[in-house]
């Protein structure tokens, strides 16, 4: 019997509880978590996202997501108004204040990113694409068994 701690997706699990762990330490200086970051990252990309394009492009469940923008919102962090192109969705906006924090984050993760990368070496290309098409592989096996 193979040992399951072989398996890719223990080692892709045990490894990424490792990174949210010391992204998570970096993080609390900012009092933000690692997915609330991502949300004020993808807000610093596009401000003014719909609410569903911040949880696809941030891969988080509308449940948590409305936890996390709640918290967010209730911080001065961002702010929730009419999209400007359906007024039935909700857009979610940095304030002044969310984005002075978002920057700081982002140069934050930026720093433990090239901490990561620096592991990688020269295998940092091919380990990130075989990611990608990991992760495209699933998605489609995942929409083909819906």
């Amino acid at each position: 019997m193979e040992d399951f701690t072989t398996f890719i997706c223990y080692r892709l699990k045990s490894t990424m509880k490792k990174v949210e762990k010391r992204f998570g330490q970096v993080l609390e200086e900012f009092g933000v978590t690692m997915a609330q970051s991502f949300i004020l990252f993808a807000l610093l990309e596009q401000d003014g996202c719909a609410l569903t394009e911040i949880g696809n492009r941030t891969q988080i469940d509308n449940s948590s997501l409305t936890t996390m923008v709640d918290k967010l919102e209730k911080e001065a962090l961002v702010e929730r108004r009419p999209y400007a192109l359906d007024r039935r969705v909700v857009a979610l906006h940095l304030t002044d204040k969310g984005r002075d924090l978002a920057l700081k984050v982002f140069n934050a993760g930026a720093a433990i990113n090239q901490e990561l990368s620096n592991k990688l070496a020269d295998d940092k290309e091919p380990f990130i694409n075989a990611l990608t098409n990991i992760s495209e592989t699933l998605e489609r096996k995942n929409l083909a068994n819906k």
